[in-house]
């Protein structure tokens, strides 16, 4: 097995706890840029998750310590509440997986009804963020740190995938992105 493979088999395996607990996921970031974009390394995938403190005992028992380090169950509900974040880390391959509570703001609940099932590894399909939001998300990310990565990403899922212009438009202005659009 390569390690490209295993990383993907195993991420694979937690989403598929997540969708096997009932707890709504998008994958969103670097993997997310991957699917709609260009290859590239990563050795994490970040998930936003649409979750309700009565939760945080799913995430225990869908990872537990023999395999994964979780965070208690009274760290999971401060973080579901206060609408956080946390990881998960699997022991076996170090993979890290960054678990996003949705937040409450108009653009976050707006992005997680976009998302969209598509192919992910192996026959399987998962939910993954639209290309659009993976786009504003990223050009919000420039913003708050600079990193050339996030511009990368973003023109690789402009040459690679269709995108609906309107959309990210409305949102760019609302947003106040258009001066690091214009950098793509």
């Amino acid at each position: 097995m390569t390690p490209v493979s295993g990383f993907f088999d195993t991420f694979k395996d937690i989403l598929e706890k997540l969708e096997g607990a009932g707890i709504q996921y998008m994958v969103v970031g670097s993997i997310a840029s991957i699917i709609y974009g260009e290859p590239r390394m990563t050795k994490d995938m970040d998930v936003v998750v649409s979750a309700k403190p009565e939760d945080a005992k799913k995430f225990g028992s869908l990872f537990p310590i023999q395999g994964f380090y979780c965070p208690p169950e009274d760290v999971l509900i401060d973080e579901i509440v206060s609408r956080g974040q946390f990881n998960l880390i699997h022991h076996e391959s170090g993979l890290k997986v960054d678990i996003v509570v949705c937040k409450a703001t108009p653009h976050s609940i707006l992005e997680f009804s976009r998302r969209k099932r598509t192919s992910f590894w192996k026959g399987f399909e998962a939910f993954v963020v639209s290309p659009e939001d993976l786009i504003i998300k990223k050009l919000e990310y420039y913003r708050e740190g600079g990193s050339e990565k996030h511009l990368a990403d973003i023109r690789g899922v402009l040459a690679n995938t269709e995108i609906d212009r309107g959309y990210l438009e409305t949102w760019l202005l609302n947003l106040q992105l258009s001066q690091q659009w214009a950098k793509v």
